[in-house]
């Protein structure tokens, strides 16, 4: 059975201000008033309620909103452990994947720029819709930087997670 709005809010309350979830009666070793949750190896925070485990945004949503979610709720500020209701939209997948950080093994230091050259010359390129989209070589890393920042906002409007150069 799906849980609903109104048994979440039975077993737990949640703070809009804060993002966090606590507990509102004892259950086992776990006492009333503490916080609920866990935080997993992708940084989400994940509660377990009647035998099921939910992520923590999506959670809050349902608390709120009294609906689960269409589709996926996206982390405006890209901080998956962030559940304030304010950082939270609704969004499909596609607005989702916008918004992701840059990859860890990304050695520039900037979403969307790479070398092949040891650093001599900084390439530019932004995925939009399924296609990668080369925006150019550039004699700095932060010139390119800018000029996926550039794309990024025309490309991904509100969705557009940039390195804030230029």
């Amino acid at each position: 059975m799906m849980l609903t709005a109104e048994r979440l809010r039975e077993v737990l309350s949640y703070s809009p201000e804060t993002g966090l979830f606590y507990w509102r009666e004892q259950r086992g070793s776990v006492r009333s008033g503490a916080r609920a949750g866990h935080v997993d190896s992708d940084r989400y925070i994940r509660i377990g309620v009647d035998a099921a485990v939910y992520k923590a945004h999506r959670l809050a949503w349902l608390y709120v909103h009294g609906n689960w979610p269409a589709d996926f709720i996206d982390h405006i500020n890209g901080d998956p452990g962030d559940n304030r209701i304010t950082n939270l939209r609704a969004c499909c997948h596609a607005q989702n994947l916008k918004n992701v950080r840059r990859n860890r093994k990304n050695s520039s230091g900037f979403k969307g720029v790479y070398s092949r050259t040891g650093g001599r010359t900084w390439y530019s390129q932004i995925v939009s819709d399924g296609r990668r989209r080369h925006l150019g070589s550039f004699p700095s890393k932060e010139k390119a930087a800018a000029a996926y920042d550039e794309a990024a906002r025309k490309l991904h409007g509100e969705f557009a997670r940039i390195n804030g150069v230029g």
